[in-house]
């Protein structure tokens, strides 16, 4: 696995960790978190690589309509590399993703 994807993929499990929630990391490449009321978190940690890959699009779909048992959609959050952070932004808009799909930066080291 790219060590890229790695190191993000730990920053939103401890993430999830922190806030006391049970995290897995599931066979997709996600990380998968138990919040309050049962609610299912997906992070995925998203890569330069990713945005030349013509199946992300769809994947990137495919995660923002995964569904709990109670119907609703499972919330989606993604942690992207600082250089592809811009061009995921631009991909959610066009796929009409950018007001639900929130995209986070990782804090500048002090």
């Amino acid at each position: 696995m790219n060590v890229q994807r790695q190191e993000l993929l730990g920053h939103l499990e401890a993430y999830y960790r922190g806030c006391g929630w049970p995290v897995r990391r599931d066979a997709d490449g996600t990380v998968r978190a138990e919040g309050p009321g049962s609610v299912t978190w997906i992070g995925l940690a998203v890569v330069p690589d990713d945005l030349g890959d013509e199946t992300f699009s769809k994947r990137l779909l495919d995660l923002a309509d995964v569904r709990m048992r109670t119907g609703e959609r499972c919330p989606l959050e993604l942690l992207p590399a600082a250089e592809c952070e811009d061009e995921l932004r631009r991909l959610l808009a066009q796929l009409r993703l950018i007001d639900r799909v929130p995209v986070y930066a990782l804090a500048p080291a002090a």
